[in-house]
């Protein structure tokens, strides 16, 4: 087993981290600052390759393994890849302000030099809208809507007014267009995130599990995260969630393809719908918002994120507020007070855990909810699972037991792609030959880096023969201290 010094030895302060995840975007603001982050409770640094260079995203990525050893602590990289983007193209003037009424005619093109034309620089929206849809600009500040389609020219006319801009974003609502995905750009984007040996991949603008398929095929080691931010992808949830590893409730685009108001519940239903499909769920955009510049979150923000916890999200998501904002680590800090405060209530215990999924009729699947029921039923505070995949902690994870899941592994690689689960608290250890040598070994490093004390109860989930992927059968009730016999 490593001894206490080892680079992925968590610390007696991670003690106090909280059980739902905090991710955390680096930028210009935090990549100086990643230990920092790490102890104020990053669990997750979001890369978004939509902004910089590669070799912007090289320095950050080894910055943040670097952060990492010299806290002890895991964490995991998600790479945020761009996707299809809609957006319009160079105005003519740059920027302009749209009136309640004005007719505009869009077309397909990368610039104008009339003021009433307006180049959308993505093909296939022609075919795409007819009279009567939906055209929001500026991600829904202005909204138009379509009066005819003639040739290469489509009329609209302004319904919402407001200033639109060179490179704004573009959405349809109405209507269905078909788009390249991955992008060129995605793939390049991708070969480099598997060079960088990042653990997640966030797929931006997916409409449906073809998609996901596609990328899957390109990157077949990285752990995929849907973003869901499309009414497509609404449409199609069921068979996304079948192709993905887990989801992003990207509340920024998905806010302006669904009516505002409808949002929250849209937000709990995803959340509800990756808890039964065993998929894990971050939710994204906004939450601390008002920290780009201020060093206190609004009471709304805060409201906000402890919903989110509330409804089951596995991590909770930090953009602007960390990438360029004032106040990094006041807000990472910020987020993590309010999901511990959570996370005490009686109102977090007493939630409704998720039932057996019965398509996933496997011996781990059984043996995690026996563990998860077990120590419901006994008070037992920590469960110890051993794994090679991660997919009996993940199994776990989702029946959100009061219990912390220790999450014990020999693959580095499955010990990063844990990093995003709820409750769960990976580490890294040597892989050993028999069960009990496994469990003996464990006990001992348990209590020398003080994770457990002498005399606890704790539950050991485990497969015999060690070592094999997927074939987690044993479930142990254990007192530290005593023999690890199986018999």
């Amino acid at each position: 087993m490593p001894s206490p010094d080892s680079p992925n030895a968590f610390p007696t302060a991670a003690l106090a981290r909280p059980s739902t995840k905090i991710v955390a975007t680096i930028g210009p603001a935090s990549e100086d600052r990643l230990v920092q982050l790490i102890e104020a409770g990053m669990a997750v640094a979001r890369i978004n390759f939509s902004h910089g260079n590669d070799e912007d995203h090289r320095r950050r990525v080894e910055k943040v393994r670097t952060a990492a050893r010299l806290t002890g602590i895991p964490i995991g990289i998600l790479a945020d890849i761009q996707g299809p983007k809609m957006r319009l193209g160079k105005l003519a003037g740059g920027e302009r302000r749209l009136e309640r009424g004005d007719d505009v005619r869009l077309f397909e093109g990368d610039a104008s030099t009339e003021a009433d034309l307006l180049p959308f620089n993505f093909p296939g929206f022609k075919g795409s809208l007819k009279p009567g849809d939906r055209v929001l600009l500026a991600d829904g500040v202005v909204e138009l809507v379509t009066q005819s389609v003639e040739g290469d020219i489509v009329r609209a006319r302004v319904r919402r007014p407001g200033p639109i801009a060179d490179r704004k974003g573009v959405h349809l609502p109405d209507s269905y267009l078909s788009q390249e995905l991955p992008t060129p750009q995605d793939r390049r984007h991708i070969a480099l995130a598997q060079e960088l040996g990042v653990d997640f991949l966030g797929i931006s603008f997916v409409s449906r599990a073809e998609d996901l398929e596609r990328i899957r095929d390109l990157a077949p080691q990285m752990m995929l995260v849907a973003k869901i931010e499309r009414r497509t992808a609404l449409d199609n949830l069921k068979g996304i969630l079948e192709a993905t590893d887990g989801i992003m409730v990207a509340r920024g685009d998905l806010g302006v393809e669904t009516a505002l108001e409808s949002l929250p519940l849209v937000q709990k239903s995803l959340i509800a719908e990756a808890l039964k499909a065993g998929k894990f769920v971050i939710t994204a955009t906004e939450m601390l918002e008002s920290m780009v510049h201020s060093s206190r979150p609004t009471r709304a923000e805060v409201t906000d994120v402890a919903n989110a916890v509330l409804d089951g999200s596995d991590a909770v998501m930090l953009s602007a507020e960390t990438a360029v904002g004032e106040y990094p680590v006041e807000t990472v800090e910020a987020m993590g007070r309010i999901a511990r405060a959570v996370e005490t209530s009686q109102r977090y215990h007493e939630l409704p855990r998720a039932g057996f999924r019965q398509n996933e009729p496997t011996f781990s699947n059984a043996t995690a909810l026996a563990a998860a029921q077990a120590a419901e039923a006994l008070s037992i505070h920590k469960i110890i699972c051993f794994t090679e995949t991660g997919n009996t902690v993940r199994l776990l994870s989702r029946y959100r037991v009061n219990a912390e899941i220790i999450a014990m592994t020999p693959s580095e690689r499955t010990l990063q792609a844990m990093t995003i689960l709820s409750h769960v608290r990976p580490l890294l250890c040597d892989r050993e030959t028999s069960l009990e040598d496994m469990l003996h070994e464990a006990q001992n490093m348990l209590v020398e880096r003080r994770i457990c004390l002498h005399g606890e109860e704790v539950i050991f989930v485990a497969g015999v023969p060690p070592g094999v992927s997927r074939s987690t059968n044993v479930m142990k009730l254990h007192r530290i201290g005593e023999p690890a016999r199986m018999h």
